[in-house]
């Protein structure tokens, strides 16, 4: 004959070392969690590379017959831009990556701070705009060129030379 009070002891042996194998676990784990929570921190806070990059490429200029000293050209990367455009009906949206030409690696670093300024100021105007404006290649010459203007007015005297555009889209909005 079965002794009932044997096996509810044994049930509560069997609880007991699952509450002592679950605290082992949580004893050993959490602090290998905080160290590498700890060093992974550590790692992003005096890692100077990371999180500073500056999306930019530097190309040496090729000196000119008078012999004077050549300049480099830097293109800098501004991010993908989505702008929806001005319309009557259905709606389009524009979707640019841009890249500025500069004449020095410093003038780089001082756009990167101004850049929310530079994204304002370029979705600001292109939203403005309907698609018959800037489709074709008189349109989109006439956005460079419009935003070029606006640029050079919100980063002075920093001088951006030319503007390119990397990708050019317009796009039917969905519904």
């Amino acid at each position: 004959m079965v002794n009932p009070d044997n096996d509810l002891d044994s049930d509560e042996n069997e609880k007991d070392a699952e509450a002592v194998n679950r605290k082992k676990v949580l004893l050993y784990l959490v602090p290998v969690l905080v160290v590498i929570g700890l060093a992974v921190g550590l790692h992003y806070i005096f890692n100077k590379e990371h999180g500073n990059s500056i999306n930019y490429s530097v190309v040496s200029n090729a000196a000119d017959e008078n012999g004077s000293e050549a300049g480099v050209t830097v293109f800098y990367d501004l991010p993908e831009i989505n702008a929806r455009l001005k319309s009557q009906g259905k709606g389009s949206v524009a979707t640019m990556k841009i890249t500025l030409e500069l004449s020095n690696v410093d003038d780089a670093k001082q756009v990167e701070t101004l850049l929310p300024r530079i994204n304002d100021a370029v979705l600001s105007h292109t939203i403005e705009l309907t698609e018959e404006e800037i489709s074709g290649a008189s349109g989109l010459y006439w956005l460079k060129e419009e935003l070029l203007y606006r640029i050079n007015l919100l980063i002075a005297p920093i001088r951006v030379n030319n503007i390119n555009f990397k990708n050019f889209e317009i796009q039917a909005a969905a519904k």
